[in-house]
């Protein structure tokens, strides 16, 4: 009797008709941003700022006809470093050659191009969030074990849960010291994710994929996204913008926060049970710090926007909003506010004593995305996409050249520790 498992090699497979997506692609926190564009050029972006008033004012005693001395308003200049953000894909010629038609689900190339265009709206809508620092993780565990490695602290923030969030397999990695003074491993390629700290990387191939140097505390980035001769290339984003203290890149627009009372945005780290009044007190203290626009929309945590959305004053919750990118969320009104709240799998939480999140208060007025060049396929040499010289390969890549920055720092705000209960 033949059997069903021995006639394998005789019987077709049948397939789909086309390549299903299994990876979130989605980059709403990006997708919002980019509607707000300002078109650059030049090295950098200037940004004149006005930091405090002439005190040259005041009442007399009597019989005192003395006028004030003069003084004068503070002013200092915001500079915005330009970044480029790149994208490249390559396909050898057999395989265009076979794809096509009937020989393939899909045309390989147009695939590959699709592909890596959600890739980089996922990393656009990571350094959204991130210190322009380009922090994915720390390593927690001081020895790694052969390949595999322990992760904490997402995006470079204590405690922020999962070690893995902004890793993804296929990634290439270097390791950086806490100083950024030395490297401790490059060109690492992570391998698989095998749960949500630990990762494994690709065997050692001469230097690359070596973490035996690695210890506990160390920082991973993206391949060639930071030197020490040249310094920080990723753009910055809400971590560093909405804070009360500098980025780890150094002053924040070129001025100093430590120095400049107005040029921090209004944060507050004490731990509270998410309320609406709370969040009225939050949006008070940020309206008593500022002349600027208020908060146009906050950004939080699933678990925290459903506590407020569970315990909210119907008025409040009834209504649904939906922004870019199919982004939904409900709508806070406080005092002279109306604010829409939305929710990211990337804004930071925590589960040490309770879980604890982030909310953000952004003023879309005063956050933009400065572009020199906004991302496009390059067309240099006559086309998009452009044979390998002297290889039977063909390729095409994409750049960006901007910066995301703001023109007033102290309009915006966050609370890095709502709870849940």
């Amino acid at each position: 009797m033949q059997e069903y498992q021995y006639a394998l090699d005789i019987l077709k497979e049948f397939f789909t008709l086309a390549v299903i997506n299994q990876m979130h692609k989605s980059a709403p926190l990006w997708a919002q941003f980019r509607k707000k564009v300002a078109t650059v050029f030049g090295r950098r972006i200037v940004i004149p700022v006005q930091l405090g008033f002439t005190e040259a004012v005041g009442a007399r005693a009597p019989n005192d006809y003395s006028l004030p001395e003069a003084g004068r308003n503070l002013y200092d200049r915001a500079y915005i470093e330009i970044m480029r953000n790149y994208g490249r894909v390559s396909v050898d010629g057999l395989l265009v050659a076979s794809s096509k038609g009937a020989g393939g689900f899909v045309e390989a190339f147009s695939q590959e191009m699709k592909g890596v265009s959600f890739a980089e709206g996922i990393d656009l809508d990571r350094q959204s969030f991130m210190d322009g620092s380009g922090s994915l993780a720390l390593c927690k565990l001081a020895t790694p074990t052969g390949q595999i490695m322990t992760l904490e602290d997402a995006g470079g923030i204590t405690g922020n849960l999962p070690g893995k969030k902004f890793i993804r397999k296929g990634m290439v990695l270097d390791v950086w010291t806490t100083g950024w003074d030395a490297n401790h491993a490059v060109k690492c390629t992570v391998k698989s994710i095998d749960d949500d700290e630990t990762i494994t990387f690709e065997a050692v191939d001469g230097t690359d994929n070596d973490i035996s140097a690695v210890v506990a505390g160390d920082i991973l980035v993206r391949h060639k996204t930071f030197s020490i001769a040249g310094g920080w290339g990723e753009q910055m984003g809400l971590d560093g913008i909405v804070n009360d203290v500098d980025p780890p890149t150094g002053k924040f627009e070129d001025i100093e926060r430590a120095t400049v009372e107005e040029w921090k945005a209004w944060k507050s780290t004490t731990s509270a049970v998410i309320t609406e009044d709370l969040m009225m007190g939050d949006l008070d203290d940020m309206a008593q710090q500022t002349d600027g626009h208020p908060p146009t929309f906050a950004l939080t945590t699933y678990a925290l926007r459903r506590k407020l959305a569970k315990d909210a004053k119907t008025a409040y919750k009834t209504e649904s909003l939906e922004l870019k990118a199919g982004w939904k969320g409900i709508k806070f009104v406080g005092g002279e506010v109306e604010l829409p709240i939305m929710a990211h799998r990337f804004v930071p939480y925590t589960v040490a004593g309770g879980t604890t999140g982030y909310m953000y208060y952004v003023s879309e007025p005063h956050i933009k995305f400065y572009a020199l060049k906004k991302l496009v396929w390059d067309t240099s040499g006559g086309g998009t996409i452009k044979p390998v010289a002297g290889e039977d390969v063909t390729e095409a890549w994409f750049k960006m050249y901007g910066n995301l920055g703001t023109d007033c720092s102290n309009v915006h705000g966050v609370r890095t520790a709502y709870k849940i209960a």
